[in-house]
């Protein structure tokens, strides 16, 4: 049960330090975040542009924003650094698998 309550909790961490990192790039460095946000349209454009069926393109289309693409960027960059500082506590502090 530790384990899944911990799974969680850092899932819910990285959401939200993802949120406060991707504030911080737009608010100190809004070119980055622009060029960013650039990459991002052109993800979306190759992942939309693969000439699938309108039926499924459509969903592509409507689940993939530029926006989101990046926020997710951020959320995954969280949680390697969140597992990394974890791990180091983990060895730091012996608390490592019993």
């Amino acid at each position: 049960m530790g384990r899944v309550i911990a799974a969680t909790a850092s899932i819910f961490f990285s959401l939200i330090l993802g949120a406060v990192a991707l504030a911080a790039v737009a608010v100190l460095l809004p070119e980055t975040m622009e060029i960013l946000l650039k990459s991002a349209s052109w993800l979306r454009d190759q992942l939309t542009g693969t000439g699938l069926a309108p039926k499924y393109n459509v969903w592509v289309m409507f689940l993939i924003a530029e926006q989101q693409l990046v926020f997710m960027g951020f959320v995954i960059v969280m949680r390697i650094l969140l597992a990394m500082l974890i791990a180091v506590g983990s060895s730091v502090f012996g608390l490592g698998d019993r």
